[in-house]
């Protein structure tokens, strides 16, 4: 998945560069349409959904206010109740920011694991992800 954005003011610090925060907050837009992509249903607190189990980011350049970017998502791997996504954010084309999250898709009034379809699963591989 791959979407372009402009950095907003309100995703700066006072020194106008990209709040740490903010790179988290870009990443999971990413998270929340390739779900409803996958799924074909939209987020919501009666259905399964992912919710963040762990997630590692590397900041490795600075952005700032109102440049353009490029974000990107996709899917490495899952397992029975999990997968792995890699994100990353780039100003003509350099990477500035990575992500690597793993996801568990849950009930959410319960909490409880529910594992990937047949159909989600079979959507991952033709995205290219693998099964652990």
């Amino acid at each position: 998945m791959i979407r372009h954005h402009v950095i907003r003011w309100s995703e700066c610090d006072a020194y106008g560069h990209v709040n740490h925060a903010a790179y988290l907050t870009l990443f999971e837009d990413l998270r929340v349409s390739h779900w409803q992509d996958l799924t074909g249903a939209k987020l919501a607190a009666t259905t399964p959904g992912p919710v963040v189990a762990q997630i590692e980011a590397r900041y490795l350049r600075g952005v700032g206010f109102n440049e353009a970017v490029t974000l990107t998502c996709r899917t490495v791997s899952f397992r029975r109740t999990s997968y792995i996504q890699e994100y990353a954010l780039l100003r003509d084309g350099v990477e500035c920011c990575t992500a690597r999250a793993v996801c568990v898709v849950t009930r959410q009034e319960s909490g409880e694991k529910v594992p990937l379809t047949p159909e989600w699963r079979a959507a991952l591989e033709a995205q290219g992800a693998v099964a652990e």
